[in-house]
């Protein structure tokens, strides 16, 4: 949806919205589920067909360290910021099918979009001849789904996002979020099918998920095409710098849901084992596809993922790493800069990785609803995609607390620390623009649901 102006968003909005009340009355009555449990057949009360939640988060943001980049804002001085509000709609159209829609409006409101639109079909229960009990569990997803890869994706819209920001995982490999202050829809989705099967395995339960979809891609003749221009104190040199991050820009190569960059369809698979009586679950992911417009160059992804999601304490980490393949000495940057950064140095491959842990002390208020909660992370991106000066190599460690003051609303306070790991090779432009080795990064945020 990159290519979209706000009024077909909007067009596209009104569209979903008047889709879901024409289903509402179009449709005959189904029965409900007899509890909430996890998955989406058990989100309905009984008689009630139509499920809305929702969420927000409004936060205020302050970094040290960054470079000023001519047209943005100065991360430097602190901002506030209407980051997301998003609405999140499933509606059980009969006993087997339901059609789920995020409409999401980010960035101080200034990007609205439906960040997925989908049908999820029950095939277990559709074939006479399927046995649940004996065959497992089968669905069918279609349209704009969410894209099963790591943890972090998939859980947006029963919001699981408890993580302190984002890590390093889910926005320079997996294309789930960019970076600030220009905050758009959260969330990696693509047009596509999704085949979902579990089936109950010794003590806990297997999960597989397969799609095929559109895919990554650029318009470019290299896949990361972002770069920046830097605001030295001399207005008549500032140089654009390629920034290599990877696929932060989160990139479809598309102008619409329907419009792939190239014919050539991606696939993703993702394998899942959640035990029964532990709270704790671990998984790996792939992702294939070609990116470029002529369908032949590839991007490859894979990933581990594991989560121990006690009540007072948690554990959860992700690895992936993605291998790209590229021309090199292609320099796609249309303003001068240098060219040792910006040629393009041909196959390469990027890994991050996260570690995070957080404990809750003690508990109080209405049913023990309330909370305080300490969260610490480590996380790290590598690539071997170096220039002369690689910002894009860096750690960084974290550390947050969170209350949860109602039942329905939290205050979250995270303090970053970044070390470029490449500094050393810093280009004078780039700390002159402000840029230094050690990137320090300040936010509170009010996230609340419902």
């Amino acid at each position: 949806m990159n290519g979209m102006n706000m009024m077909q968003k909007v067009i596209l909005g009104l569209q979903v919205c008047a889709f879901l009340l024409v289903s509402l009355f179009a449709t005959s009555s189904v029965r409900g589920a007899e509890e909430e449990k996890k998955g989406w057949k058990d989100r309905f009360s009984l008689g009630n067909r139509l499920h809305v939640s929702g969420y927000g988060n409004v936060h205020y943001m302050d970094h040290s360290g960054v470079p000023r980049i001519v047209g943005k804002s100065d991360l430097n001085e602190g901002f506030f910021q209407a980051r997301e509000f998003s609405l999140f709609l499933d509606y059980q159209m009969s006993t087997n099918v339901v059609v789920s829609t995020e409409i999401s409006a980010a960035n101080d409101f200034k990007d609205i979009d439906v960040g997925y639109l989908y049908f999820d079909f029950d095939i277990s229960s559709m074939m006479d001849v399927w046995d649940p009990d004996r065959l497992g569990n089968l669905t069918l997803r279609a349209g704009r789904i969410l894209i099963p890869f790591l943890s972090y994706n998939e859980n947006k819209p029963n919001f699981k996002q408890n993580l302190m920001s984002q890590p390093f995982t889910a926005c320079l490999l997996s294309p789930v979020i960019n970076g600030p202050p220009e905050f758009d829809t959260l969330g990696w989705s693509d047009t596509g099918i999704l085949l979902n099967w579990n089936h109950p395995m010794g003590p806990g339960v297997f999960d597989l998920k397969f799609t095929a979809i559109e895919g990554l891609g650029s318009d470019k003749e290299v896949l990361d095409a972002d770069y920046i221009q830097l605001a030295t104190p001399i207005d008549t040199f500032n140089p654009a710098i390629r920034s290599r991050d990877g696929l932060n820009h989160r990139s479809t190569g598309s102008a619409g849901w329907f419009d792939d960059n190239n014919s050539e369809p991606a696939f993703t698979a993702k394998a899942t084992y959640l035990f029964n009586d532990q709270p704790f679950d671990f998984g790996v992911s792939w992702y294939s596809g070609n990116w470029d417009n002529a369908g032949d160059e590839n991007l490859e992804m894979y990933g581990v993922h594991f989560n121990w999601l006690a009540r007072r304490w948690t554990l959860k980490g992700e690895y992936a790493k993605a291998a790209v393949e590229q021309t090199a000495g292609i320099n796609v940057v249309p303003l001068p800069g240098p060219n040792l950064i910006n040629d393009s140095t041909g196959d390469y491959h990027m890994d991050s990785w996260y570690v995070e842990g957080s404990y809750i002390p003690f508990f109080y208020g209405e049913e023990e609803t309330r909370f305080l909660r300490v969260v610490a992370r480590y996380d790290e991106v590598d690539s071997n995609d170096k220039a002369v000066f690689t910002p894009w190599d860096r750690s960084r460690v974290t550390l947050g607390l969170e209350w949860q003051f109602m039942k329905n609303a939290r205050l979250r306070f995270e303090h970053q620390e970044q070390t470029l790991d490449d500094f050393d090779h810093a280009l004078a432009p780039f700390i002159s623009a402000g840029g230094r080795g050690d990137v320090a990064v300040d936010m509170v945020s009010l996230i609340f649901w419902f």
